[in-house]
């Protein structure tokens, strides 16, 4: 049995700009890491563009890695692949490394530069992935698994040519319910790229209720990219309530996942927070923007929703109930006692 390991997991990450400009990756017997990430590139047709790559064997010995050429693509529910180019796909004739098999010493950073010679007749957008493993694959023996290690590094090359087209349109956005008793309230934004150049929108959620803003969230702030005839799917979450769901994690700080393998939730009652109880009727306003090399693009939606603690609610009444009991009690026996003491009879 072989598993490409982390391959496909990576496509996806590298389609997000990330916190750190290092990404590691590791699996039975092989542990790298590599810099930068991503890479994007704008050169004219006719004209070299080139960067320097670096990976990080960070395992206790030597190990001999290759790089190799990788086609990337997006579908339009947002997964990524990533697929071995076809013969049809001229740019890999385009690139070229320094060293395409070296030897990469245990801890120690390794260099390779790439460059790319775009022809006369590139235009527009071109996307790819680097990938780094074992020159050679581990021997399979009978009864064990053979894990195929590998990490990659996503570029974006843009072929800078007449009639070029940046261009998204906003396809939906929705809330995961239409009503809550706690927040959070989770959102999904689906943008399509219709032009021949990757866009990279972003922009935020405005949270209202009765007309005041009492929470804004943002959306794409690392400004992923959308690539050309594709759709992706952005998540954001308002958070800011009280309680709030929150995920479960065990002793050693790993979330705690149930037989679907989805996060499970616990609701968390953080007493500083107590001033942010939401409960009524609100309004989520979406304003994001893409630049089309022209200028910034507005793309607006809106959409409400209910916040209803009724738990709380139902406490806060059952409070009320048994305070109001004791006072009409207490009140009966004070009218008692005044209308015997006037009989005399106190």
């Amino acid at each position: 049995m072989r598993a490409r390991g982390l391959v496909l997991y990576l496509a996806f990450v590298l389609l997000f700009p990330v916190f750190s400009p290092i990404v590691h990756a590791q699996t039975e017997g092989i542990n790298l890491q590599i810099s930068p990430l991503p890479i994007e590139l704008t050169t004219k047709p006719g004209t070299s563009t080139s960067a320097d790559l670096r990976v990080r064997n960070g395992g206790t010995k030597t190990e001999k890695l290759q790089v190799r050429l990788l086609k990337v693509s997006e579908d339009n529910n947002g997964v990524v692949h990533l697929s071995t180019p076809k013969a049809t796909d001229e740019w890999v004739r385009w690139v070229t490394f320094s060293k395409a098999v070296f030897d990469a010493p245990a801890g120690q950073w390794q260099t390779i530069h790439m460059t790319v010679n775009v022809p006369k007749s590139a235009a527009y957008g071109y996307y790819f992935a680097v990938e780094y493993l074992r020159a050679s694959e581990e021997a399979p023996q009978a009864g064990k698994a053979v894990a195929k290690g590998a990490v990659a590094t996503f570029v974006l090359l843009n072929a800078d040519a007449p009639g070029a087209k940046r261009e998204a349109q906003l396809d939906s956005f929705r809330s995961d319910k239409k009503s809550y008793e706690f927040l959070p309230v989770d959102f999904t934004v689906k943008l399509r790229s219709t032009g021949n150049v990757h866009v990279a929108p972003h922009g935020n959620i405005f949270i209202t209720k009765g007309g005041k803003q009492v929470g804004a969230i943002a959306v794409n702030a690392d400004e992923g990219k959308v690539l050309p005839g594709s759709s992706r799917f952005f998540a954001s979450s308002w958070q800011d309530g009280f309680p709030a769901y929150a995920s479960k994690t065990d002793s050693n700080d790993k979330l705690v996942v149930d037989k679907n393998g989805k996060a499970t939730k616990k609701l968390r009652w953080d007493l500083n927070r107590a001033n942010r109880l939401r409960f009524g009727h609100y309004t989520a306003h979406l304003v994001m923007v893409y630049d089309n090399g022209e200028r910034d693009v507005p793309m607006e939606a809106t959409l409400s929703f209910w916040v209803v603690p009724w738990r709380i609610l139902i406490g806060l009444l059952l409070v009320g109930i048994f305070v109001a009991i004791g006072l009409w009690s207490t009140f009966q026996k004070s009218a008692g006692f005044i209308k015997r003491r006037r009989k005399g009879k106190v």
